[in-house]
């Protein structure tokens, strides 16, 4: 009897004028909105930590991917994109105005950010060049399908990229390790863009210079090599000279190339070799045809 009086004076009176009651304020203006659940809270902590992980491992994966492939490579799968009409006229002005081909470099690096050339259309140009020399020197000296392509491997793989690799390491490193600019503090900075002195660059410069090889002693010593074969002191004389224009005129160009990097001092040593060549090439007027010995080694 007692339990049910004091029972009935807790409960609240059945009344539908009375408003519940509530130990948390309410406000009519603004709804109520519980708290947030722990739960969520870690969702989306998640969330945001698997959004930020995407963003890195994506500039990550770009970054990885444009390392493996740079983009004079990725162009080589896109043909639109290669400017032939710039290859032909740089091929056109290293004959007759070399330098202003490397004056087109200021252009690469204030523009792409780069002092290489980022299309491969020179290079593929001279590829075919070398790939036609190859087809007629075959045709007239070792017909047959395979040695014809096994002279295209020797002059394009190893003459033309083999061994221009490796000149371009060298110079890189060269030219990187003593022509470098120095000023008050030291040796300028290697991690600037614009004094940075490109790989890619070197084999570029490469590339301008192997033209004339190309000219010299594919083109016109293909030409002349009945009269230069000869054995005769006027055919040993014309051709050992295209030996020696040929490679005297390969460290013209690459010196105009080093020269044209602002960053570079006393280029003027890389014109060293030259001296080289003249007494080689004094040295050979006494009997050593060039020509005829280069004959020998290509087709035995």
């Amino acid at each position: 009897m007692a339990l049910s009086s004091i029972r009935r004076a807790l409960s609240p009176v059945a009344d539908d004028r009375a408003s519940p009651m509530t130990i948390l304020p309410i406000s009519d203006n603004a709804p109520f909105s519980s708290p947030p659940s722990p739960t969520g809270s870690v969702s989306s902590a998640a969330g945001r930590r698997h959004a930020r992980f995407s963003r890195h491992s994506n500039s990550t994966y770009a970054s990885f991917t444009s390392l493996r492939l740079p983009v004079v490579l990725r162009r080589l799968f896109k043909p639109p994109t290669l400017d032939f009409e710039t290859a032909i006229w740089e091929i056109c002005y290293l004959f007759i105005a070399p330098k202003k081909v490397y004056r087109q470099i200021y252009y690469h690096v204030q523009t792409k950010n780069t002092w290489a050339r980022d299309d491969p259309s020179f290079a593929l140009l001279l590829s075919g060049f070398l790939m036609l020399s190859a087809v007629a020197w075959g045709i007239a000296y070792s017909p047959g399908f395979f040695p014809i392509i096994r002279l295209m491997f020797n002059i394009v793989l190893v003459d033309f990229l083999l061994v221009g690799s490796i000149i371009a390491t060298v110079g890189w490193f060269l030219a990187g390790r003593f022509l470098r600019q120095r000023t008050s503090r030291g040796v300028m900075s290697m991690s600037q863009q614009d004094n940075k002195l490109e790989w890619a660059y070197c084999f570029d410069v490469h590339c301008n210079s192997f033209l004339m090889i190309w000219f010299c002693l594919y083109v016109l010593q293909f030409v002349t090599l009945p009269l230069i074969i000869r054995d005769n002191w006027f055919s040993l004389l014309l051709g050992n000279s295209l030996y020696l224009g040929a490679f005297s005129y390969y460290v013209v160009i690459s010196y105009l190339g080093y020269s044209a990097l602002p960053f570079l001092e006393h280029t003027e040593m890389i014109l060293l070799p030259i001296l080289v060549f003249v007494v080689l090439f004094l040295a050979s007027l006494f009997g050593f045809n060039i020509s005829r010995h280069a004959v020998k080694f290509y087709f035995g």
